[in-house]
């Protein structure tokens, strides 16, 4: 609690002000004290003076009765406590109050009156008083006399302490509001968006790094919240680059392995090549010789079989050959319509149950060897997923985009979204054990990395999967 901004606001800030306030309050009292405490004797003096010319006169003329009633008109004012008059010797001519000069302090007050008229503060039996003495002259300007008019020093005393007490209770009231109206200030100025921001924090420390917090308050608290803001933002910077550096390290090592693979798979697919190319041929041209000997139907399947085998284990050679081994050959232009020719040609057992949407007539740039076998490969699977079609090949221009997407289309039972994200992947496949070797989509991305294209997966309208080849457009022409 000692420490908290409200408490050091209160000791350091309000305390001094206020102590501040209460030593000017006390030198303005001082002030007033004094300048009342004169008033006050001057009012006195003004009382003396008043009757001291009729007091005269009536002393002059030993008119008792006068000098009684100007003496006994002094004495009814409030503010006078005792008149009393003295003659030249010292003896008391006439007196009102309730306590009575001695003769000591009358004859002193005669010895100072040579001087001219003074006041002072004194003890007349036992109380303490102003007296302020007047000398009386005669004619001849002879002292005659003295006047002594007092006044009770409580009477000064108490008005100075009433002052005191109205202005130290009034300064105790100001002071208190003073502090309830900085207490309601801070809570509402500073109280309020330091608790917004303390717990903006709380919400960042429990894990919420999204949140941000409001920049309300003094400008001091905006600049903390929006220095909070921007650290904030720093560190979802940060993260971000982290993950897109830790995403670009993993792309990075799996294209390395990608790469390892593809080099491990060419030396493999050359040694396969090498080991199994010539036995293959060896066994596929025995069983050959095998069918012109012997004729009967049991021989004739059987040994039909051998040489499907031994087909399906060359073609599986040659597909690992096809995706360790880059292409080479030297691009040239090729017509799409002419490539999309040459693929139809080397499937003559689908020829008629394909249907072909031909396109503009365009150019393209590439190695017609490869793009032939990506074609080859997607077409395969189409008819493998709808043995009974409908398949569907064609082609379509961009102007704007300066592309050619080349599409084909099945009727069969399509993708599955599990499958879909890594139908692309080498030896990922959804075909029967048996059937497939899972390489030929994996050659169509490589075919189309080679020629700065992509391959793009989607659904057909003819019900199935529908495969496009996207490629950079060399030309359009208008005639073929």
């Amino acid at each position: 609690m000692l420490s908290s901004l409200r408490t050091v606001l209160m000791l350091q800030v309000a305390l001094p002000v206020l102590a501040m306030l209460g030593l000017i309050l006390a030198i303005a009292l001082t002030l007033v004290g004094n300048f009342m405490e004169e008033r006050m004797q001057r009012d006195l003096q003004l009382v003396a003076r008043t009757i001291h010319l009729p007091v005269s006169q009536a002393l002059e003329r030993k008119d008792l009765e006068q000098l009684q009633n100007s003496m006994a008109s002094v004495f009814g004012m409030t503010e006078v406590y005792g008149a009393y008059l003295f003659d030249a010797e010292g003896q008391r001519l006439s007196s009102f109050g309730a306590v009575n000069p001695t003769q000591q302090q009358a004859s002193r007050a005669l010895e100072l009156i040579s001087e001219g008229e003074f006041a002072q503060y004194e003890r007349i039996r036992g109380r303490n008083v102003y007296s302020f003495f007047m000398p009386l002259f005669d004619n001849t300007g002879q002292p005659s006399g003295l006047l002594q008019v007092t006044r009770l020093r409580s009477d000064i005393e108490k008005g100075l302490q009433q002052l005191r007490l109205w202005a130290w209770g009034g300064f105790l009231v100001i002071a208190c509001l003073i502090m309830l109206v900085l207490m309601l200030t801070h809570q509402r100025a500073i109280g309020r968006p330091l608790s917004r921001l303390l717990s903006s924090i709380q919400q960042v420390r429990e894990g919420d790094w999204r949140h941000r917090a409001a920049l309300q308050g003094p400008s001091e608290v905006r600049e903390l919240a929006t220095g909070l803001n921007g650290m904030l933002d720093a560190i979802a910077l940060a993260e971000q680059r982290e993950a897109e550096q830790r995403s670009a390290r993993t792309e990075m090592a799996e294209r390395l392995r990608q790469t390892e693979t593809l080099a491990a798979l060419g030396q493999l697919s050359a040694g396969v090549a090498h080991e199994l190319g010539a036995p293959l041929s060896v066994v596929d041209g025995r069983a050959s010789r095998l069918l012109r000997v012997h004729q009967d139907s049991a021989s004739q399947r059987e040994l039909n079989e051998i040489r499907a085998q031994s087909s399906r284990m060359t073609a599986i050679i040659e597909q690992l050959l096809s995706y360790g081994r880059s292409s080479r050959a030297r691009k040239r232009q090729l017509q799409v319509a002419a490539l999309i020719a040459r693929a139809q040609a080397l499937l003559p057992e689908h020829a008629q149950s394909l249907e072909l949407s031909q396109g503009e007539n365009c150019v393209i740039e590439g190695d017609s060897l490869s793009l032939e076998q990506a074609l080859v490969n997607l077409l395969r699977n189409a008819f493998q997923a709808c043995p009974d079609g409908p398949v569907s090949l064609g082609w379509r221009v961009d102007r704007q985009q300066k592309s050619v997407t080349i599409h084909v289309d099945d009727g069969g039972p399509g993708i599955t979204e599990e499958m879909a994200a890594q139908v692309f992947e080498p030896f990922v496949t959804s075909k029967a054990p048996g059937e497939g070797s899972g390489l030929g989509l994996a050659i169509v991305r490589r075919v189309m990395r080679e020629h700065d294209g992509e391959v793009c997966l989607a659904e057909s309208q003819l019900g199935g999967a529908r495969f496009e080849l996207i490629l950079p457009l060399k030309e359009v022409q208008e005639n073929d």
